[in-house]
């Protein structure tokens, strides 16, 4: 009989153990979500995603008032953003964030105005059709392209012929493409265009677009050649091109230079307006909230001086300084 009593004491315990278990869980899977959608994997990229964290929590609290997370990559497939997209205007999020143009406009058209979308790092909103959308509002990251040939032109100043690698299909390069020539143009300075309409073709393209009569690369915040940035950067190399990068992080990654954005900055900035729309202080209109102007120069002594190009005084910061 005290074995049988026991053995009831112990079922009793498991089952309240699993009971609670499940309470625990449900509470959890009750909590509201905020869904954050990546086009890929580099570091400006992966800087907007932190830095939207970073605002998240510093406008809702560490346990960012309640709500959850569901972050999401693309992996440079516009698709399988549009599908992410659908899913979570499906589950009802509470809110999208959605980082790059490809992702911004999947976003944007999976949830018709039904819950808010917010970009992040998107050069040219109006461009890719995202301002006249409903319920859509973000943070615009165009280049500081008067900067980025001036800082060019400090590090070469003979320079006369630029080559662009970039993607036709990418709105947003499409757009940065046509003001880098006119800027560049302006100073006598021709812009040399390579185009690819995927990843697996940046190697190729990188190796054609070395093998032309050019001083230098210039990179655009073209998602996909960013991503893929060490192809460029070889072929670069065997050819003693220096590559400027759009941002500093590729200037860590092997560029000699940049008029750099900060990217922590911008997303932190976009996590701040998302708080504010979840507690109602704003909404998200068809205009671009945060738009992004002021640059800073950086540049990487060792690769400068593995080119043999010596240094301006306008560089800024040196980048190996700080590792």
């Amino acid at each position: 009989m005290k074995k049988l009593s026991v053995r009831i004491l112990v079922l009793v315990l498991v089952i309240a153990t699993i009971t609670a278990c499940a309470l625990s869980f449900s509470a959890c899977s009750n909590k509201k979500t905020i869904g954050i959608i990546q086009f890929v994997s580099h570091p400006s990229l992966d800087d907007c995603y932190n830095g939207i964290v970073a605002g998240l929590k510093e406008e809702l609290g560490e346990d960012l008032g309640g709500y959850k997370i569901d972050f999401q990559n693309s992996n440079a497939d516009p698709t399988v953003s549009g599908a992410q997209a659908q899913t979570m205007v499906s589950k009802n999020y509470e809110i999208m964030a959605a980082i790059a143009t490809p992702t911004a406009v999947a976003a944007a058209n999976a949830a018709q105005g039904t819950i808010p979308v917010v970009y992040c790092a998107v050069s040219d909103p109006a461009g890719c059709g995202l301002a006249t959308m409903n319920n859509v509002t973000g943070s615009s990251d165009l280049l500081d392209f008067d900067g980025q040939l001036a800082l060019i032109k400090a590090f070469i100043p003979d320079v006369d012929s630029i080559g662009v690698l970039y993607t036709k299909t990418e709105p947003n390069s499409i757009s940065q493409i046509e003001t880098l020539k006119t800027k560049a143009s302006a100073l006598g300075i021709t812009i040399v265009e390579q185009t690819i309409t995927e990843a697996r073709e940046i190697q190729t393209a990188a190796e054609a677009l070395c093998n032309k009569d050019i001083d230098c690369i210039t990179n655009l915040t073209d998602n996909t050649v960013v991503a893929a940035l060490e192809f460029v950067l070889a072929a670069a190399n065997a050819k003693n091109i220096p590559v400027f990068g759009s941002e500093i992080d590729q200037v860590k990654n092997g560029c000699i230079a940049s008029a750099s954005l900060d990217y922590v900055a911008l997303g932190k900035q976009t996590g701040i307006l998302m708080a504010k729309i979840l507690k109602g202080e704003v909404v998200a209109s068809n205009e671009t909230a945060i738009q992004v102007k002021d640059s800073f120069n950086c540049y990487s002594k060792k690769v400068a001086d593995a080119l043999g190009i010596a240094i301006p005084e306008n560089a800024g910061q040196d980048v190996d300084s700080q590792a």
